[in-house]
Protein backbone atom coordinates (compact mmCIF):
# COMPACT_ATOMS: atom_id res chain seq x y z
CA UNK A 1 0.00 0.00 0.00
CA UNK A 2 1.01 3.39 -0.31
CA UNK A 3 1.47 5.39 3.27
CA UNK A 4 0.24 3.03 5.98
CA UNK A 5 -1.20 5.70 8.18
CA UNK A 6 -2.99 7.26 5.31
CA UNK A 7 -4.57 3.88 4.38
CA UNK A 8 -7.43 1.82 6.04
CA UNK A 9 -8.15 -2.05 5.10
CA UNK A 10 -11.66 -3.24 4.98
CA UNK A 11 -11.63 -6.80 6.76
CA UNK A 12 -14.89 -9.27 6.74
CA UNK A 13 -14.77 -8.98 10.60
CA UNK A 14 -14.94 -5.35 11.35
CA UNK A 15 -17.59 -3.08 11.98
CA UNK A 16 -18.49 -0.65 9.11
CA UNK A 17 -19.00 2.42 11.28
CA UNK A 18 -15.87 2.15 12.91
CA UNK A 19 -14.00 2.67 9.19
CA UNK A 20 -16.73 5.46 8.54
CA UNK A 21 -15.52 7.37 11.60
CA UNK A 22 -12.07 6.51 11.23
CA UNK A 23 -12.26 7.92 7.54
CA UNK A 24 -14.36 10.94 8.44
CA UNK A 25 -11.82 11.64 11.28
CA UNK A 26 -8.74 11.89 8.87
CA UNK A 27 -10.34 13.80 6.74
CA UNK A 28 -11.23 16.10 9.45
CA UNK A 29 -7.23 16.16 10.78
CA UNK A 30 -5.58 16.04 7.02
CA UNK A 31 -8.14 18.10 4.25
CA UNK A 32 -5.31 17.68 2.32
CA UNK A 33 -4.44 14.32 2.53
CA UNK A 34 -5.90 11.33 0.10
CA UNK A 35 -6.78 8.21 2.07
CA UNK A 36 -6.76 4.56 0.58
CA UNK A 37 -8.90 2.28 2.03
CA UNK A 38 -8.46 -1.29 0.07
CA UNK A 39 -9.65 -5.02 0.68
CA UNK A 40 -7.02 -7.77 1.05
CA UNK A 41 -6.98 -10.55 -1.87
CA UNK A 42 -9.31 -13.20 -0.15
CA UNK A 43 -11.29 -16.17 -1.48
CA UNK A 44 -14.12 -15.36 -4.18
CA UNK A 45 -16.40 -16.46 -1.85
CA UNK A 46 -15.75 -14.52 1.03
CA UNK A 47 -14.92 -11.52 -0.79
CA UNK A 48 -15.03 -7.90 1.06
CA UNK A 49 -15.00 -5.45 -2.10
CA UNK A 50 -18.95 -5.24 -1.20
CA UNK A 51 -18.43 -3.78 2.42
CA UNK A 52 -15.53 -1.68 0.81
CA UNK A 53 -17.94 -0.21 -1.60
CA UNK A 54 -20.45 0.79 0.84
CA UNK A 55 -18.00 2.31 3.15
CA UNK A 56 -16.84 4.15 0.83
CA UNK A 57 -20.52 5.20 -0.52
CA UNK A 58 -20.74 6.06 3.18
CA UNK A 59 -18.11 8.07 3.90
CA UNK A 60 -18.70 9.92 0.58
CA UNK A 61 -22.43 10.63 2.07
CA UNK A 62 -21.08 11.60 5.40
CA UNK A 63 -18.56 14.15 4.12
CA UNK A 64 -20.77 15.72 2.11
CA UNK A 65 -23.40 16.70 4.46
CA UNK A 66 -20.62 18.84 6.32
CA UNK A 67 -18.70 20.29 3.00
CA UNK A 68 -19.99 21.96 0.05
CA UNK A 69 -17.95 19.53 -1.92
CA UNK A 70 -17.89 15.86 -1.89
CA UNK A 71 -14.67 13.53 -2.17
CA UNK A 72 -12.76 12.72 -5.23
CA UNK A 73 -12.39 9.26 -5.69
CA UNK A 74 -9.97 6.88 -7.89
CA UNK A 75 -11.10 3.08 -8.05
CA UNK A 76 -8.27 0.47 -9.19
CA UNK A 77 -10.13 -3.47 -9.17
CA UNK A 78 -7.14 -5.75 -9.28
CA UNK A 79 -6.00 -9.28 -8.83
CA UNK A 80 -3.51 -11.54 -7.34
CA UNK A 81 -2.63 -14.64 -9.10
CA UNK A 82 -3.28 -17.98 -6.43
CA UNK A 83 -2.46 -20.96 -9.29
CA UNK A 84 -1.04 -24.11 -7.94
CA UNK A 85 1.41 -24.14 -10.86
CA UNK A 86 4.89 -24.28 -8.81
CA UNK A 87 6.98 -21.38 -8.83
CA UNK A 88 10.59 -22.75 -9.98
CA UNK A 89 12.15 -26.56 -10.48
CA UNK A 90 11.12 -30.00 -11.12
CA UNK A 91 7.79 -29.56 -10.53
CA UNK A 92 6.99 -26.38 -12.49
CA UNK A 93 8.10 -27.90 -15.74
CA UNK A 94 6.09 -30.97 -14.94
CA UNK A 95 2.64 -29.42 -14.33
CA UNK A 96 3.32 -27.00 -17.02
CA UNK A 97 3.71 -30.42 -19.39
CA UNK A 98 0.78 -32.00 -17.91
CA UNK A 99 -1.05 -28.72 -18.56
CA UNK A 100 0.48 -28.71 -22.35
CA UNK A 101 -1.25 -32.10 -23.07
CA UNK A 102 -4.25 -31.00 -21.70
CA UNK A 103 -4.70 -34.26 -19.64
CA UNK A 104 -4.53 -31.97 -16.13
CA UNK A 105 -5.09 -28.65 -15.96
CA UNK A 106 -3.43 -27.03 -13.27
CA UNK A 107 -6.22 -25.17 -11.26
CA UNK A 108 -5.73 -21.31 -11.75
CA UNK A 109 -7.57 -19.03 -9.20
CA UNK A 110 -7.58 -15.39 -8.81
CA UNK A 111 -8.57 -13.37 -6.21
CA UNK A 112 -10.10 -9.85 -6.88
CA UNK A 113 -9.30 -7.37 -4.60
CA UNK A 114 -9.45 -3.60 -4.96
CA UNK A 115 -8.22 -0.13 -3.82
CA UNK A 116 -10.09 3.13 -3.03
CA UNK A 117 -8.37 6.54 -2.98
CA UNK A 118 -10.62 9.57 -1.83
CA UNK A 119 -9.78 12.72 -2.10
CA UNK A 120 -11.00 16.18 -0.87
CA UNK A 121 -8.60 18.03 -3.34
CA UNK A 122 -8.34 16.61 -7.30
CA UNK A 123 -4.88 15.04 -7.35
CA UNK A 124 -3.15 15.95 -11.02
CA UNK A 125 -1.21 13.34 -11.39
CA UNK A 126 -3.97 10.65 -11.33
CA UNK A 127 -5.64 8.40 -12.88
CA UNK A 128 -3.08 6.09 -13.07
CA UNK A 129 -3.11 2.93 -15.53
CA UNK A 130 -6.23 0.69 -14.63
CA UNK A 131 -7.83 3.55 -12.60
CA UNK A 132 -11.02 4.90 -12.84
CA UNK A 133 -12.10 8.50 -11.77
CA UNK A 134 -15.77 9.57 -10.07
CA UNK A 135 -15.84 13.57 -9.80
CA UNK A 136 -16.41 14.82 -6.34
CA UNK A 137 -20.36 15.63 -5.92
CA UNK A 138 -21.82 18.95 -4.81
CA UNK A 139 -24.01 19.71 -2.35
CA UNK A 140 -27.86 21.13 -3.71
CA UNK A 141 -29.23 23.14 -1.03
CA UNK A 142 -33.17 23.15 -0.91
CA UNK A 143 -35.24 26.57 -2.07
CA UNK A 144 -36.07 26.63 1.59
CA UNK A 145 -32.27 26.00 2.48
CA UNK A 146 -31.63 28.82 -0.03
CA UNK A 147 -33.89 31.43 1.37
CA UNK A 148 -32.69 30.75 4.95
CA UNK A 149 -29.06 31.67 3.54
CA UNK A 150 -30.08 34.63 1.71
CA UNK A 151 -32.20 35.64 4.78
CA UNK A 152 -29.16 35.57 7.08
CA UNK A 153 -26.73 36.81 4.30
CA UNK A 154 -29.10 39.98 4.41
CA UNK A 155 -29.33 40.04 8.46
CA UNK A 156 -25.78 40.21 8.61
CA UNK A 157 -25.06 42.97 6.16
CA UNK A 158 -28.13 45.00 8.14
CA UNK A 159 -26.36 44.60 11.58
Amino acid sequence: MEDQAASIRITRHGKIRLWVKKALEFFQANPEEPLVLYSSPSDVSTSTIPRLISVVEIVKREYLKGSATGLHQFNQLLFEDRSQVPVDGEERSSALLLALEGSSHPKQKLAPYMKVTLSAKALPDRPHERETYQSAAVRRLSKSAKARLKKRAKKQVSQ
